[in-house]
């Protein structure tokens, strides 16, 4: 089987996102939960949000790349980056639910009324979740040009993201001020790229 450029990014891809999760498996599973401090299971929590909100920044990043370059070929990767993100977030809810509330859904829901940064992230990943969805080849084709459409909500997610992360480190820290100038970024590419690029040839 001929291995190609493209071939090599996918399994960095899968490589990258995936190993981070193999060895906190491996970690939990062995009990040792010494690399995350004194307060393990929060750090875990907020270890499986970072991966998360990293993943949604890092396709985004593509995406301009993509455009950038305009080089179609490329844009399969975007599904495979988008899922793992994903992944990622449910892994963190989940984390939530289990070491935090130990699947107390009750004191899940007062939280989430009382907590808005709770609110801005479950909207997120819910929203990140239908879009995820919608990309399965017979719901795509079902939707046809509604699916596009669809797929325009990825920057509220991203937005949603971003708001949710600064308000669970409450406050700013190197992470937090990066991740909202690369979504300023990345929103504004997406209303005024053809400008943006006109102004650049100019």
């Amino acid at each position: 089987m001929k291995i190609t450029a493209f071939t090599v990014l996918r399994y960095i891809i899968h490589l990258t996102a995936g190993l981070p999760l193999i060895w906190l498996g491996y970690n939990l599973y062995t009990d040792n939960l010494s690399y995350f401090g004194s307060d393990p299971i929060k750090e875990i929590i907020h270890f499986l949000g970072w991966g998360a909100i990293l993943a949604i920044i890092v396709l985004f990043g593509f995406r301009l790349i993509v455009q950038l370059s305009n080089n179609k070929m490329l844009l399969s990767l975007h599904r495979p980056l988008g899922l793992w993100g994903l992944c990622w977030g449910t892994l963190h809810i989940i984390s939530y639910l289990a070491f935090e509330l130990a699947f107390d859904f009750s004191l899940f829901l007062s939280e989430l009324l009382q907590r808005f940064y709770l609110q801005l992230g479950l909207v997120s990943l819910l929203s990140w979740g239908v879009i995820g969805v919608s990309s399965i080849p017979y719901l795509r084709r079902k939707l046809s040009a509604r699916w596009f459409k669809l797929h325009q909500f990825s920057h509220l997610v991203l937005a949603l993201a971003v708001w949710h992360y600064f308000l669970a480190v409450k406050g700013y820290d190197l992470y937090s001020l990066l991740f909202i100038v690369l979504a300023i970024v990345f929103i504004i590419w997406k209303y005024f790229n053809k400008l943006l690029i006109r102004l650049v040839k100019q």
